[in-house]
């Protein structure tokens, strides 16, 4: 099993990728430190060596787009914020590549469809 680094892989959000209440749901310092953290724990996911599977209760295996990119469903935690004021991202991973792109994100207060998870990926291939 290799022990995958987030220097590893390549990571892109999209410029669309969460509403306001997303953006604004944390501050700079905690964002970095929270895109740390998110880099630590899909770089598990790789280093799982299916990259197919959940990790925990923090990434669900949604389906996957039409050039294999899977569409994972990640709950994230924010410091401070409680459960209600966590994050759910919709994330593209492409496993053979180590390249991850976010999508989009959510607040949990507004749990989105599986619909809307899907919508948000839709045309990233």
């Amino acid at each position: 099993m290799v022990n995958y680094k987030p220097a590893d892989g390549a990571w892109e959000i999209l410029r669309t990728a969460g509403n306001k209440d997303a953006r604004d749901a944390f501050s700079k310092e905690t964002f970095n430190t929270s895109r740390q953290a998110l880099k630590e724990v899909l770089c598990a996911y790789f280093s799982s060596g299916n990259c197919a599977a959940t990790l925990g209760s923090t990434i669900s295996p949604m389906g996957a787009t039409p050039k294999g990119g899977k569409i994972l469903k990640v709950r994230w935690g924010l410091p401070g914020c409680g459960k209600s004021g966590s994050l759910r991202l919709a994330v593209v991973v492409y496993c053979s590549e180590r390249r991850v792109v976010i999508a989009d994100a959510f607040v949990r207060k507004d749990e989105p469809s599986t619909r809307a998870f899907l919508d948000s990926v839709a045309g990233l291939d």
